[in-house]
């Protein structure tokens, strides 16, 4: 890691290179970074800005008038320099002086309401004044709708004027397992299945502690774990009610979405616009139905996923006082609920597992396959050449039941329909014991295997002897 890596700055390194690659190309740079509150944009952007001439602004929600004040206020502060308050006359200005600086404007769906203009006044200038200038303009925000339809889409007068868009999303588990360092892996899972992998929340962390000792600190009113979720919600979106009643089914366990739309009590009808929202706020994914039509819905946030699991359910108890007891919940519960993360989380570290021969499939396709009650939890395939058929258990198994487990998993294979020329069967688990001698194309990992896969090494788990 680079000296940049501090418990301030969880990882983003790919990001921050993409910024500093677009600031040494020299000239003028319009950047586009967006994503949902909390995961790290303003932070990836005061980490760019160390060592380079700066002007940074966060917009309020305020009248025009006021948010000029304030920009001029700013400007002068850090610049030095006097402004009338009007965005693009200090742009201009800046151009002019031949220097290289960087403006970045937070939140700048706040400055867009107050001034409608501004797009198309500022698209005028870097036609005829700032493209030929040093000026690099990063514009920031959490309104992912806004950035998304109003600011990149083909109708937007900045259309093609970007010269990088990021739109961040939660990180994922390699670099919260870098961050929580200090954890054995299985306590590192557990963290992520319940604070999942925006930055803000994983700061909430004591790592001094156990995931269940920070919960008896976090699980309570008034504490910023417990009240992040539905303020969220209630400040991203319209209908809040009704997303918290979608995302409780599916923490239930209705991942199919017609039976999801039955649960929340959602016209089925008006769901996938529901669930666009959602997933444009990483918040869930789809999963594919491979080798067939359709998908099943899944967590894509664990936090979100922890939150409408235990949190939203167990609020009565913890708002009357007995955060105790709803934590003793939480361990109750925890065994089964980790069993979708950790299914989860086999799917998101497939390129790793194939990388390092664990899985030796190359992840082309990748999803679930389902028909009646019988369900394959994840099936990778190379089309034409070889498919994985994956189970996963969050728990401790025996000889015995791994060998009863891969017996059942390739008979569930046989009548897929997804035979491949080449086909594994891989059993995923906690903890295995003993070490089984098993055929060539099947497979039993645990997560040492998946300690070893992010640490790059090589290596075939308990599989072949």
């Amino acid at each position: 890691m680079s000296e940049r890596d501090t418990k301030d700055f969880i990882d983003r390194e790919a990001e921050l290179e993409l910024l500093e690659e677009a600031w040494r190309k020299g000239g003028f740079a319009l950047v586009v970074v967006y994503g949902r509150r909390r995961v790290g944009k303003t932070r990836l952007l005061l980490e760019f800005a160390k060592g380079k001439r700066l002007l940074y602004y966060a917009a309020i929600e305020a009248p025009l008038e006021e948010l000029r004040e304030d920009f001029a206020r700013a400007a002068k502060a850090q610049l030095g320099v006097p402004a009338s308050g009007d965005p693009i006359d200090l742009l201009e200005w800046l151009a002019s002086t031949g220097q290289r600086v960087l403006v970045v404007l937070d939140e700048f769906q706040y400055m867009v309401e107050a001034d409608p203009s501004l797009p198309s006044r500022l698209q005028r200038s870097i036609d005829a004044t700032l493209s030929g200038s040093g000026v690099f303009l990063a514009v920031c925000g959490s309104a992912v709708s806004f950035f998304e339809r109003e600011l990149l889409a083909y109708r937007s007068p900045l259309f093609g004027r970007s010269s990088l868009s990021l739109k961040l999303a939660p990180l994922g588990f390699p670099q919260v397992r870098r961050y929580l360092g200090g954890y054995p892996i299985e306590e590192a899972v557990l963290a992520y299945g319940v604070f999942g992998g925006t930055p803000a929340y994983l700061k909430m962390l004591d790592p001094s502690r156990s995931v269940l000792e920070n919960l008896r600190f976090l699980l309570k009113p008034g504490s910023r774990f417990y009240e992040e979720a539905p303020n969220l919600l209630r400040q991203e979106l319209r209908e809040p009610r009704t997303y918290m009643g979608i995302l409780a089914a599916l923490a239930s366990g209705e991942r199919r979405p017609s039976l999801l739309a039955s649960a929340a009590g959602v016209d089925a009808r008006a769901l996938p616009k529901y669930l666009a929202v959602l997933e444009e706020l990483d918040i869930v994914a789809r999963v594919a139905r491979v080798g067939g039509r359709g998908s099943k819905l899944d967590f894509r946030d664990n936090y979100f996923r922890f939150w409408f699991a235990f949190a939203y359910r167990l609020r009565h108890l913890i708002e009357a006082g007995f955060a105790e007891e709803a934590v003793r919940h939480v361990e109750e519960g925890l065994p089964r609920y980790m069993g979708p993360v950790y299914e989860s989380l086999v799917r998101e570290l497939l390129p790793h597992l194939y990388r390092t021969g664990l899985v030796p499939v190359r992840p082309v396709e990748v999803g679930s396959w389902w028909s009646g009650k019988a369900e394959i939890d994840v099936v990778a395939r190379e089309p034409g050449r070889a498919t994985a058929f994956i189970e996963v258990k969050w728990r401790t198994v025996g000889e015995e039941e791994a060998l009863e487990m891969l017996e059942e998993l390739e008979a569930k294979a046989s009548g897929s329909g997804l035979l491949s020329p080449e086909n594994y069967y891989v059993l995923v688990v906690k903890r295995a014991e003993g070490r089984l001698r098993l055929p060539e194309r099947r497979r039993l990992l645990q997560l040492s295997d998946i300690e070893t896969a992010l640490s790059g090494a090589s290596g075939r788990g308990a599989g072949p002897a």
